[in-house]
């Protein structure tokens, strides 16, 4: 297992890669991320970006934007604000991806989050009725699920369609938002979660997402956590080891930011 804060999440993502790539199967359990400042990017934390994405797109994979965006839409909140995210995407966007065979095991966790239909039957969306939870009671400590499917939580597992599947389905499993000192935490738990191909863009899009919610709450965001239960430094088909190896190489020397917490064990 593995603990390591940082102030941001960029620091964090490259933190844990060094960590897995010495363990001698590039992978770990209870790999946790508690990241100080999520919405912050230094200039280093922008060059790991732009090395991440390139290495992905070079080898034919989705960026960080891409995978940021299964998680919470900000192009539809950039361009369309508030009713971009809780209407455009979900009833105009979401049914152009959901035809696309990635749809049946990656990319829905925004949909999930946005739209979910009670036992009458009904439509609602989770996240619109979290935050309206979260103005009505900002004056005290309050914690949210998401991702339980009980009385007021988001489920990023669906029971219904994803019991069944053997491989695939959402590796998000659980998203816990706490109000505390009118400050918005997150805390996340993935079930399995893969660090080069998309571990950065998962952490973008909770950032942004987060980010959101704290606005639309009037607070300011806190730390975010991620808990990985098995956290893996991923190869085979697309790269292989010593790509992996160079990848982080290039990316270790552009990290380093004064004033970042250690890692703890």
């Amino acid at each position: 297992m593995k603990m390591i804060q940082t102030k941001t999440f960029p620091q964090a993502w490259l933190e844990a890669c060094e960590h897995l790539l010495a363990k001698s199967s590039w992978e770990d359990t209870t790999v946790v991320l508690h990241i100080d400042d999520p919405t912050h990017m230094s200039r280093e934390d922008k060059q790991v970006a732009n090395t991440l994405d390139r290495f992905l797109v070079a080898h034919d994979e989705h960026s960080n934007h891409t995978v940021a965006e299964t998680i919470f839409p900000a192009y539809e909140y950039v361009h369309r604000g508030v009713e971009g995210v809780f209407k455009t995407y979900p009833d105009e966007i979401f049914p152009r991806i959901e035809s696309h065979d990635d749809a049946r095991h990656w990319g829905t966790y925004a949909y999930r989050l946005l739209r979910r239909t009670d036992a009458k039957g009904k439509t609602y969306n989770p996240l619109e009725d979290l935050i309206e939870k979260m103005r009505q009671k900002q004056a005290v400590r309050a914690s949210y699920e998401v991702g339980l499917g009980l009385d007021a939580d988001v489920a990023t597992y669906d029971g219904d369609k994803d019991r069944r599947l053997r491989l695939g389905g959402p590796c998000l499993s659980h998203l816990s938002f706490k109000l505390l000192a009118n400050a918005v935490h997150l805390t996340v738990m993935y079930r399995f979660h893969y660090y080069i191909q998309r571990a950065f863009g998962n952490l973008l899009g909770l950032a942004r997402l987060q980010s959101f919610v704290a606005k639309q709450v009037g607070a300011s965001s806190g730390p975010l956590v991620c808990h990985s239960t098995l956290a893996v430094l991923d190869h085979g088909k697309a790269w292989n080891k010593s790509a992996v190896q160079a990848l982080i190489a290039s990316c270790r020397p552009q990290s380093v930011e004064h004033g970042s917490s250690a890692p703890r064990e």
